[in-house]
């Protein structure tokens, strides 16, 4: 009796690399832009190296400025976290320079998804994508419509070089107001980010009080002593770098009431609207995202 094979995915996908390795696409004429010398940075705080969140992240900001979207983390949560942030998401009309995701054990990705370049969308309605991947190599290849089909395409905004983060809250306990958020530049990627919080007005009405401080990092926690009491409202500005685009940003707004009693007055912040101000990568490299 003859045994009938049956192609895998990774089989099919096989047969529809155009190129694999950097150097032998580029001499194809199949670009990684640059990738190759600069993948032992990490971008978007992502795995630096053969890394498919590292490459697109490197490819979305290289020569153009595009903030990273709350809850962007391991290649899996991008199509979420972009939709969370009222950014398009399409499954059947990709364009050119769109990020194409995977949702977990989808086509060639594994548990933790799998995200890459959209190169082409050819008259037939398939895609070329560029990608990288710890498990295998840099390539290019086709990609049909089937059971290897990303499970969307990511349209991301350019960005105007703003900061760009959320305030997670803002509470008051015994005389100390702390602030907890995640913000950063996008054109000063992982360089510090300044910040200050104002109390009782904003900054360009007199407020009662205010205390600024800076955090090299994605994710900040911050506490201070203040000498205001009494009910307030929490003014949190991160601030633009001198020299780069953009200008400051109001993170958000919490009301608060200091006393010195040892309780804990106001409230956690919702995560406000990614397209009015506020958009955070995440802290330290995401391990095995792609």
């Amino acid at each position: 009796m003859a045994i009938i094979s049956v192609p895998t995915s990774a089989d099919a996908a096989a047969k529809t690399v155009l190129c694999s390795g950097y150097a032998s696409c580029a001499k194809k004429g199949y670009t990684h832009g640059g990738y190759a010398s600069v993948r032992s940075r990490s971008f978007w705080n992502m795995t630096p190296g053969r890394s498919c969140t590292n490459y697109v992240a490197y490819r979305l900001t290289k020569n153009r400025l595009v903030a990273r979207p709350p809850g962007t983390d391991a290649a899996l949560t991008w199509g979420a976290a972009a939709r969370a942030a009222g950014l398009r998401v399409s499954t059947s009309a990709p364009r050119r320079g769109d990020v194409a995701w995977w949702k977990a054990n989808r086509g060639l990705s594994g548990k933790k998804g799998h995200v890459a370049v959209v190169e082409r969308v050819r008259s037939d309605g398939s895609i070329v994508v560029s990608e990288d991947n710890m498990n295998r190599t840099f390539m290019w290849r086709t990609v049909r419509r089937g059971s290897g089909w990303p499970s969307g395409f990511i349209r991301y905004p350019t960005s105007d070089g703003s900061p760009s983060g959320v305030l997670e809250s803002l509470t008051a306990t015994d005389g100390m107001v702390a602030v907890r958020g995640a913000a950063s530049e996008p054109d000063r990627w992982g360089r510090p980010v300044a910040y200050t919080v104002a109390l009782g007005a904003p900054l360009d009405r007199a407020p009662a009080e205010t205390f600024t401080f800076s955090s090299a990092y994605y994710r900040f926690s911050w506490r201070r002593t203040v000498q205001v009491r009494g009910e307030l409202r929490a003014y949190l500005y991160a601030h633009n770098g001198s020299g780069t685009r953009g200008k400051d940003v109001l993170l958000g707004v919490a009301d608060l009431e200091v006393r010195d009693d040892g309780t804990t007055q106001g409230v956690a912040v919702p995560r406000a609207s990614w397209l009015d101000d506020v958009v955070a990568p995440v802290v330290g490299p995401v391990t095995g995202a792609g």
